[in-house]
């Protein structure tokens, strides 16, 4: 778990004096080792560049300094410089080459490389301390510019730099080792009026308070900056999303109940709060943080004062007036537009055994079922890939690199809820279940894809109606001519293929044949009656044969690998 400061420090005081030396000649390590020793640096001395690399990336806290031979015995001195300069994120190091070498092209490599001095053989102690000397007054200053870009002036907090970078690594850990990882937003209700009506003097009093409140309520391993302006952000290691509801909704009443005694004013300040956890179809950290924010615009929306979770952005949808989008969706659940799931993985299943069925039947990712069908994970295929980097990946089963942390409607659900949660947050769509079991997938392609037909197919056609409908029937027909092909072409081909390509085949097959079914049952509304009663009546006709075609396809597939 990553560790960060919550405050600032002083520039003087974070600067350490710590020593790495390297240097194959037993002579110059230790006469560098007993010069240093005695003007107060920590020393630690190594022979080689292979110790001198697994002590810089073992070493709590990080070194200062890096004196080091020119000529060492695997390798040169300029390469490990090279290391620090491209690959070492502990803070900047000052570094100096020891050399006997005369001509001037062996320092021009150095510096190039990203050396800071030399010190010439034979080494003389009052130069060796004098050149340490000048380069302390350089990380000094290093120091303080990287405090004033870290930590923001104001509240002390570390600022979005300082965040994203340590929010980085947490990110990689959490999705490692299969952990919860929350994040929370907040904003400070009108704070701009406090600004405006009592001067930014008074405004920066505030917002130091509520950092100081913000900072006491966190732990050591949560990360938390100031994002800007008036608004916040903390992420939340090993924490789901009902503990950070909980820990979000405390701050909220914290603030709320804070007096702010200002210079010349006593004040109330409240604040509107997003809350979101990882989700199994997130693949960056920015989607976690763009999804508390739609979850902080959703509580500033709706009266401010309050804490907003993921779980209710994910189950809320707006009331739509007449000729709005509500009358696209009238009626409409996500049965109707989801596409169905042709593939279902066992825990048990390896990740090898997986990977094959992925490339033979061209799957990119498909739901995990336990033993009584029920929906428990998802697997894509860079869960397989990471997998495939482990040692013995034959041995590792799917229950280990799952994703569990799934959205998932009831197919019940009205279409429009989920329409407008995919089109509020980034991920790439949700799995249907029904009672608990997953039947399909709606992403943003096939939810627009069934949007766009049914708005084609409700259409009112003013002009030429008869044309209108003589292009419908042209589609219908094409369609099913499709249909008809794609079926044929089983019977035609299957008995002369081996069993497991020729379940491949009908994989294949049925994921092209339920598009076209969608589209068929999508054009065959525009040839209703204008009235509600046909189009209801044709609606649940349509609905029952899809049921009906989607229950025949599904009988024709396997569950997936065993």
């Amino acid at each position: 778990m990553v560790d960060v400061p919550l405050t600032s420090i002083d520039a003087h005081e974070a600067l350490g004096n710590r020593v790495l030396v390297v240097d194959d000649d037993r002579l110059t390590l230790a006469l560098l080792e007993d010069v240093l020793t005695s003007e107060g640096f920590q020393v630690t001395a190594v022979a080689s560049c292979l110790e001198a690399l697994q002590v810089l990336d073992d070493s709590t806290p990080r070194f200062n300094f890096l004196i080091t031979d020119w000529e060492l015995r695997d390798g040169r001195g300029v390469e490990l410089i090279q290391y620090i300069r491209e690959s070492y994120i502990g803070g900047y190091v000052y570094t100096l080459v020891i050399t006997a070498h005369e001509n001037r092209g062996y320092n021009t490599k150095a510096l190039d490389a990203g050396a800071d001095d030399f010190i010439p053989k034979p080494i003389d102690r009052d130069e060796l301390v004098s050149r340490l000397r000048s380069g302390e007054r350089i990380l000094k200053l290093e120091s303080r510019l990287t405090n004033l870009a870290n930590f923001d002036s104001v509240t002390q907090l570390p600022t979005r730099r300082m965040f994203e970078a340590l929010a980085a690594k947490e990110w990689s850990r959490t999705r490692r080792c299969r952990l919860p990882l929350s994040c929370v937003v907040f904003d400070l209700d009108f704070f701009k009026r406090v600004n405006d009506t009592y001067g930014h003097r008074a405004g920066d009093q505030v917002l130091r308070k509520i950092a100081e409140l913000f900072r006491d309520s966190s732990r050591q391993s949560d990360l938390l900056c100031r994002q800007g302006g008036e608004e916040f952000c903390i992420l939340l290691p090993e924490t789901t999303l009902e503990q950070a509801s909980s820990w979000a909704e405390r701050l909220r009443a914290k603030f709320a109940a804070e007096i702010f005694e200002l210079d010349s004013v006593v004040l109330n300040v409240t604040a509107s709060f997003g809350v979101a956890e990882i989700l199994a179809d997130m693949e960056e950290l920015p989607e976690l943080i763009e999804v508390a924010d739609q979850c902080l615009l959703q509580a500033k929306s709706s009266g401010r004062n309050r804490t907003i979770s993921c779980h209710h952005l994910q189950n809320e949808s707006t009331k739509a007036g007449s000729g709005g989008i509500g009358d696209v969706f009238e009626g409409a659940t996500a049965r109707d537009g989801m596409t169905a799931v042709i593939s279902r993985l066992k825990p048990e299943s390896t990740v090898v055994d997986v990977s094959y069925f992925f490339l033979q039947f061209r799957i990119s990712s498909a739901p995990v079922i336990d033993e009584e069908g029920r929906l428990i994970g998802i697997v894509s295929e860079k869960d397989l890939m990471s997998a495939a980097k482990q040692q013995n990946p034959q041995l590792i089963r799917i229950r280990d690199i799952m994703r569990n942390n799934v959205v998932t409607y009831d197919a019940e659900t009205p279409l429009q809820v989920i329409w407008e949660f995919l089109a509020r947050v980034s991920i790439r769509g949700v799995v249907i279940v029904d009672h608990g079991s997953p039947v399909g997938y709606i992403g943003r392609q096939s939810i627009l894809r069934w949007l766009a037909n049914s708005v084609w197919a409700r259409s009112e056609v003013n002009t030429d109606v008869a044309h209108g409908r003589l292009e419908r029937i042209q589609t219908i027909a094409h369609v099913s001519q499709m249909l008809e092909e794609e079926a044929g072409h089983i019977g035609q081909v299957i008995q002369d293929l081996p069993p497991f390509e020729q379940q491949a085949l009908v994989v294949g097959t049925v994921s092209r044949m339920q598009e076209l079914i969608n589209d068929l049952l999508s054009s065959s509304g525009g040839l209703t009656l204008s009235c509600h009663q046909g189009r209801e009546r044709t609606k649940s006709e349509c609905g029952e044969t899809q049921q009906r075609l989607h229950g025949l396809l599904g009988n024709m597939l396997t569950s997936g690998p065993h």
